[in-house]
């Protein structure tokens, strides 16, 4: 571990792991969002194409 503490580019990576992470957290609460937000409207475009 100190060989890591004491490697800068293992510290950027660290904190890009985490930027990633927190980026990854928004994207797919983003992806939930426009998924559910456009499924009624999928089914309502699916209903329509149908009927």
């Amino acid at each position: 571990m100190a060989h890591h503490d004491d490697d800068p580019h293992g510290e950027s990576s660290h904190d890009g792991f985490h930027d990633e992470s927190g980026f990854l957290t928004i994207f797919l609460g983003l992806v939930v969002m426009v998924g559910m937000t456009c499924l009624p409207a999928t089914i309502g475009w699916v209903q329509l194409a149908t009927g």
